[in-house]
């Protein structure tokens, strides 16, 4: 899938993203922690290690889809954590 074809229904029936430490580099996955009914978010984990993951977050706002951030996933037990609620 790519950015050009993602929609908010789309983004929503992702695998989910930060319940488990394995994701495939370059695949999407949907990003429930942040998504409420206005804004969905998804990332694509770019790069990982023994400490966690580096993912481009995306967004959907109004039908719009954008790149947001490349944020720092830290693992913490069985799950990812984003690094600035570390």
């Amino acid at each position: 899938m790519t950015l050009d074809v993602m929609t908010k229904d789309r983004a929503e029936k992702l695998p989910g993203f930060g319940a488990t430490l394995e994701h495939e580099l370059g695949r999407f996955y949907f990003w429930a922690d942040f998504s409420d009914q206005d804004h969905t978010f998804f990332v694509r984990p770019t790069a990982e290690n023994e400490l966690g993951c580096l993912a481009d977050v995306f967004g959907i706002q109004d039908g719009v889809t954008r790149f947001m951030a490349r944020e720092m996933f830290i693992r913490e037990g069985e799950r990812l954590r984003l690094l600035e609620e570390a």
